[in-house]
Order: structure tokens, then C-alpha cells, then sequence
């Protein structure tokens, strides 16, 4: 290496090294004035939505363009991004007051992430700002860049606590000092990154994404089959089980994510970086065909959830992203079927959807897509036409967490004449009386809480004939454990009883009244699930997992086990302890 190579490395590193000091600086001052009631609340949003993006987006582009050219640039989407930012915040009172809400917070930082590429790319070379080949490039580079880098500040803070454990020994405190000074830490925080970010850009020939890449591609194979397996076992098991739960549209929506990325992977920037790989291609074609079968399944979980809960802002965002997979799981299919040219034309869906990803961000983040004002819209008229009850209306999330639209909403509601019903204005009386939302929800927890005991009591079939259960018997059960007893109760098996029951008897001797529960399981409505429970036990109910037993197994059993005890086909009887003997099966509560 020459002496003027060697020394502008050095200088490059120098520089990054001191925007990354700088930037740590100014974060650790901002936060030194975070609770200062002279800064209006706007402002410091600001100025944390500035100071992040641009020391950001300028770390990514000094060295894939000159280090002016990179501190211009940057504020081509600080700019911006701190508008947007501060826009979204006008939603809340406080306009700090978004950094405590999750959905602002993932939309802005998504934006940023698909939109440093095109401006690495841009400035590279302007015209071709598009190029997927470009753009494939900057985003895998700066992705190894940014990861490298953190893990080696990670690494130097590591070193840093080990090294003040060796000085201690010998009673020296100079790192002791550096640590304890809040400032330092902030700034070598930042000046370390910057200067991995120059090392790993200096050695982007050795510290490159090929690797990963490579790796990778190998999933491509196991995923395949594990969704082709998964589409096949659906008409088996039925459809009734996959959908209503949020958790199974968010899984959808990650496998079709990981598809999407798998897919992206292997057709590499180009046809000639492309291995050539004949299982590898028809796999990833087959994926590209299955991907709208699992962005369609997770859109019509996410509608049903919808429909039946009305609107919130993270199922906003969620229909967002499902928008933007179903487009997906359209073009992709499309441009394989066509056959020759399928890559190129992956490509390009890939360039204009990340573009299309940023624009939804972005609208998110104005008054075009509120996702507060769309879920305050939605509760509050699911209330007034009845398909809302008063214990679910969401007082507490439209008062704090959905910003002036909530509380607009709340309050259009309160002065509405359609609304006037004693309960809600005790609700709200209560609310407005609670020392703080936690204090009301526990109220409304424990009046829920009553209210489960009660359609407990009144759903649940017991045996032997003339058993009674009264409320007072269920004190001390959890509100999860009785809501998922009656989501059982109201799935009724084959002769249309309930799907649970409770069988009374003395199956140990820690307690005169006991019982063994069976109900339908709601998250696999063919099986039965069981629970051991204890009465009055020092005035306390109690409740325990039952084991059930057959030979040397233990099988899980199923709807018929409740339907032979409402027969009167069970027994209840010795075993290693007394045991309810239901359909060549005995269930007893765990030693």
C-alpha cells in the first residue's frame, strides 16, 4: 500500500470516526435535556428524529461516495424523515408521546432502511437509482456493514469491562472513569461504529455478503417443503383452527416474508451472479407459486380478525403489510407462469414494491393513513350499533395510547345522545376517578373477573347429578383460565351439550370437594383438554394440570371422553390416587 493510500485510509477512518463521536454527543446532550420543561415536547422529537437519521443514513454512505457527497445526501433523507416524524407526532398530546407507540415507531424506521439503498445508488450514479443490480449491491453491502460494525462495538465495550477488571486488581481506575462519565460512553459508542463502518468498507472485498448469501440459499429446499406440507395438511385438519387468531396471521405473514427474502436470494443481482443450479431454480419457482397461497390465507385471518374485533392500529399495519405481501404473492406467480425472462421480471417487482413499501410507510406516518383515528372510528361504532360490549370497549387505549384521535372519539361518544346508557357513564366516571389507567383496568379486570365466575356457573354441567357450584367456590382462579373453560363450554360436541364438564368427587385427600375438569380445547377444537381443581382451600379455589393415562401412554383425548360422561359412561375409582375412568382412560391430578 502507498503512503498517499495509507494515509487517506487513515483520514477516512478519522472522519468517521469523529461524525460517530459527534453524533453519540449529541444524543447523550439530548437526553440530558429530555426532561426539560423549557423544550417543548415537538422539538425534542425533532431533534432525536434528526440526529438519528442523519448520523445513520451518513455512517451508510461515507465510503460508497465521498464524504462530502455523503453529509449532503444525508439530509436529502433526514429532512424529510424528521418531518414525517414530527407530522405523526401532532397525533398525541405530547408529541414524545410516539415513541411509546409501537406502530409509528416500526413504520418510520422501515422507511428509512428501504430508502438508503436508492440513495447510496443515487448518488453513485443518478440515472441509474433503479438499477436492481445496484440496489441489490448497497442494500446486502450495507446490511453486512452495519452488522459487522455493531458486533465489533459490542465486542470493544466487552473488552472494555474486562480490561477495568484486570486494572482493578492493581488499583487503577482509569477506565472506571471513562465508563462512569454518561458522555464518553455515548461518544465512543459512536465513534467506534464509525470507525468499524470505515474498516469493513476498506475490506468489502473480504467482508462481503457472498457468504451469507450462499447460506441462505440452502434454506430454500427445507422451506419449501415445510410449506408444501403445510398447504397439503390444511384441507386435512380444516380451515376452522387456522384462522381468528392473530398469532396464525403474523406466522403467515413471516413465512411469506422469508419466502419473499429466499426468493430474492437466490436470483442474486444479476443472471450471471446467478449459481447455476437446477433443484435451486425449480424450488424457488415453486415458492414463488405457493407464496400466494400463504399471503392470501394470512390476509383472510387478518379480515376475520377485523371483522370480528373491529379495527386497532397494529391490525392497520397489518392489513398495511398484507397489502403489500398479496401484491407479492400476485406478480411473483405471474412472472414465473410467463416462463423465460421469470428472473429479470422478479427483479423489477422487487424495485417498484420497495418503492411502493416506502410510499405506505410514509403515508402512515400522515393524516392520509392514521391508524389511530381508524381504530378510535371503528371501536367506538362497534359500541353504538351493539357489536361491542362495555367490558371490551377500549376506554383506556382511546384516553392514552391512540393519540387526539382517541380522545376525540372518546369524547364525541360521551356527549353523543345515541351513547347515554347508565353504564357507560358509570365506566367513565370510574376511569375519570382512577388514580391512573392501571388502577381502572384493575377495576374493570376484577369486574370481569366476577362476571366469567357467573357464566360459569350458569354454563357448566356437573356430575354426579345434584353437584352445585356457586361463585363464591371460584375465588382465586385467573381470568385466563376461566375464559378459556368457557371458550370451551361454548364449543358444543356432537349430542349439542357443551364442550365441558366437571366431575365432583374426593380424588385425593387434601381437600373434601374437588373436581376434574374437561373442556373443549380452543385452539384444537377435535381434542379435550383437563384440569384438576380444589375447593375451598383455605378459602381459595385452586387448579393444576390433570394427567391422563392409558397403559403406559398418554394419549390426548377427545370430544367423545366429554359426550360418554354426559352418557353416564364414566366411573370414578382407585388408581396409583383416585382417577376419573372415562372411555378405557383414567384422569388424576399429578402427583
Amino acid at each position: 500500500m502507498s503512503l498517499n493510500a495509507a494515509v487517506e485510509l487513515s483520514k477516512n477512518r478519522a472522519i468517521l470516526f469523529g461524525l460517530g463521536f459527534v453524533s453519540g454527543l449529541a444524543l447523550w446532550q439530548l437526553s440530558e435535556h429530555w426532561d426539560n420543561t423549557a423544550l417543548p415536547p415537538w422539538l425534542l422529537l425533532a431533534l432525536l428524529s434528526f440526529i438519528g437519521s442523519y448520523s445513520s443514513v451518513a455512517l451508510a454512505l461515507c465510503g460508497p461516495v465521498s464524504v462530502l457527497r455523503a453529509l449532503g445526501g444525508a439530509l436529502v433523507l433526514s429532512v424529510p424523515f424528521t418531518a414525517l416524524t414530527s407530522l405523526a407526532g401532532r397525533r398525541y398530546e405530547l408529541a414524545t408521546g410516539i415513541l411509546d407507540q409501537p406502530v409509528p415507531i416500526s413504520v418510520s424506521i422501515l422507511v428509512l432502511l428501504l430508502a438508503t439503498p436508492f440513495q447510496i445508488v443515487g448518488l453513485q450514479n443518478r440515472p441509474a437509482w433503479r438499477s436492481y443490480t445496484a440496489l441489490f449491491e448497497a442494500a446486502w453491502a450495507l446490511t453486512i456493514r452495519y452488522l459487522s460494525a455493531w458486533v465489533f462495538v459490542g465486542l470493544f465495550w466487552v473488552l472494555m469491562f474486562l480490561s477495568d477488571a484486570l486494572l482493578s486488581l492493581v488499583e487503577v481506575k482509569v477506565i472506571d472513569w471513562i465508563t462512569d462519565e454518561e458522555w464518553l460512553v455515548f461518544g465512543l459508542t459512536g465513534g467506534v461504529l464509525g470507525l468499524a463502518m470505515a474498516v469493513v468498507f476498506e475490506l468489502r472485498a473480504a467482508v462481503s455478503p457472498f457468504l451469507l448469501l450462499r447460506l441462505l440459499r440452502l434454506l430454500v429446499l427445507p422451506v419449501l417443503a415445510v410449506v408444501a406440507v403445510f398447504l397439503i395438511a390444511i384441507p386435512l385438519r380444516g380451515l376452522s383452527q387456522l384462522f381468528g387468531d392473530f398469532s396464525a396471521a403474523a406466522t403467515l405473514m413471516s413465512v411469506a416474508m422469508v419466502m419473499i427474502t429466499l426468493i430474492a436470494v437466490v436470483l442474486e443481482r444479476d443472471d450471471a451472479r446467478m449459481r447455476e443450479s437446477v433443484t435451486i431454480s425449480i424450488s424457488t419457482q415453486y415458492l414463488a407459486v405457493l407464496l400466494p397461497f400463504v399471503t392470501g390465507l394470512a390476509a383472510w385471518s387478518i379480515w376475520l380478525r377485523i371483522s370480528d374485533y373491529g379495527w386497532t392500529p397494529d391490525r392497520v399495519l397489518a392489513a398495511c403489510v398484507c397489502a403489500v405481501l398479496l401484491s407479492y404473492g400476485v406478480l411473483y406467480p405471474l412472472a414465473v407462469l410467463r416462463r423465460t425472462g421469470w428472473e429479470e421480471r422478479i427483479r423489477r417487482v422487487n424495485v417498484s414494491l420497495a418503492l411502493v413499501t416506502i410510499a405506505i410507510s410514509a403515508a402512515l406516518l400522515t393524516p392520509l393513513l392514521n391508524p389511530d383515528k381508524i381504530a378510535a372510528s371503528s371501536q367506538v361504532q362497534r359500541y353504538l350499533d351493539g357489536r361491542l360490549s362495555l367490558d371490551k370497549f377500549p376506554i383506556a387505549q382511546l384516553e392514552h395510547d391512540w393519540g387526539r384521535a382517541g380522545q376525540e372519539a372518546l369524547k364525541a361518544l360521551e356527549d353523543s345522545p345515541e351513547s347515554q346508557s347508565p353504564e357507560l357513564i358509570r365506566r367513565l366516571q370510574d376511569f375519570r376517578s382512577a388514580d391512573n389507567r392501571w388502577a381502572f383496568e384493575r377495576g374493570v379486570t376484577s369486574e370481569k373477573l366476577e362476571g366469567l365466575k357467573a357464566e360459569l356457573v350458569e354454563k357448566l354441567p356437573m356430575f354426579p347429578e345434584g353437584e352445585t357450584l356457586n361463585i363464591e367456590d371460584l375465588e382465586g382462579l385467573e381470568q385466563y383460565d376461566l375464559s378459556l373453560w368457557l371458550t370451551g363450554c361454548d364449543l358444543p360436541v356432537s349430542n349439542g351439550r357443551p364442550g365441558c364438564v366437571l366431575i365432583i368427587d374426593q380424588f385425593d385427600l387434601n381437600s373434601d370437594r374437588q373436581g376434574m375438569l374437561l373442556y373443549r380445547n380452543s385452539h384444537d377444537a377435535l381434542t379435550v383438554k383437563t384440569r384438576f381443581l380444589t375447593f375451598a382451600t383455605q378459602g381459595l379455589a385452586l387448579s393444576k394440570e390433570a394427567q391422563v393415562l392409558a397403559g403406559q401412554a398418554r394419549p390426548r383425548l377427545n370430544t367423545m371422553a366429554i359426550e360418554q360422561i354426559f352418557s353416564g359412561e364414566y366411573s370414578v375409582g382407585p388408581s396409583s390416587l383416585r382417577a376419573l375412568h372415562v372411555g378405557g382412560r383414567e384422569i388424576t391430578t399429578r402427583p
